[in-house]
């Protein structure tokens, strides 16, 4: 969870980012009372897919189905934004999810399991892009509990890849941490909130590890932040190298200015996005 303080300390800092702030406030706390899953997933079934590269959501073999309750926290959220004052571009698709997920009783959990088999980044219906938002929100607080023990239970080196463990996203973010080497590299998930692993030199969206193809951007007003950018893809991971109000930075939200920069500069957000609501 982040920190009030902090988020207030950085919206006064970046306050073109207030009104994004505002509504992920919103949506958070209409997240909050979700039931967080009981089930776990059948560890000792799932140890062959973890090595094969198979996410955990996507793994038959772990029997973890979060449909049912992903997709009543799902309803809750929806139901509290569309009855909030937004702005018309967003309060018209909330209000017409609301009535679609309260006229089909099945919507809900159908939306939930299109995010699970993958489909983040086009949305196949219209508003698309508020159902993964508002979806991905209800998994995050469902999945809570999954994510922490995945992340004790899982052999990093089984794994190894770019994309996230549980949810197969590419990465939203990533950050330099101490390890017992000094200093590691953990990518973020933007979707289902897990952190992972990877090789400093590396890009995780096409596996470049040619240390003359991979560069570093560092920002003058962000301290802390840089974009570490690969000249094979042109993607690039937005990277934080600060130790304080770590959940906050790697939110994505806060750093979606930085996304503009790199854009700017000539680099394509390659990892998974849930902001573009218009999608």
């Amino acid at each position: 969870m982040t920190n009030d303080a902090a988020t207030k300390k950085w919206i006064e800092s970046h306050p073109y980012l207030e009104g994004v702030a505002a509504f992920q406030a919103l949506v958070e706390g209409a997240a909050a009372g979700a039931a967080p899953l009981t089930r776990r997933p059948a560890w000792d079934a799932y140890v062959a897919d973890l090595a094969a590269g198979v996410p955990l959501l996507r793994s038959a073999r772990a029997q973890l189905d979060v449909a049912p309750e992903g997709g009543a926290a799902l309803r809750t959220i929806v139901a509290r934004v569309a009855a909030a004052d937004l702005p018309p571009s967003i309060a018209e698709g909330a209000r017409a999810l609301d009535e679609e997920l309260r006229q089909d009783p099945r919507a809900s959990e159908a939306a939930i399991a299109w995010l699970v088999c993958g489909a983040l980044e086009k949305g196949e219906t219209e508003g698309g892009g508020l159902v993964r938002y508002l979806g991905w929100t209800a998994l995050q607080h469902v999945l809570a509990p999954v994510v922490a023990e995945f992340d004790r239970w899982r052999d990093e080196e089984r794994w190894g890849r770019g994309d996230c463990p549980t949810c197969g996203s590419a990465p939203t973010m990533g950050a330099l941490v101490t390890v017992a080497e000094g200093r590691g590299r953990r990518l973020a998930c933007g979707a289902c909130r897990t952190r992972w692993a990877f090789k400093r030199v590396a890009c995780p969206f096409c596996g470049n590890d040619d240390a003359h193809r991979l560069g570093v951007l560092e920002i003058d007003q962000e301290p802390g932040l840089r974009l570490d950018v690969c000249e094979q893809c042109k993607g690039y991971v937005k990277t934080y190298t600060g130790t304080r109000d770590l959940d906050l930075v790697l939110a994505d939200w806060p750093t979606l200015h930085l996304d503009v920069l790199a854009r700017e500069r000539g680099y394509e957000r390659l990892g998974v996005s849930l902001y573009e609501l218009g999608a």
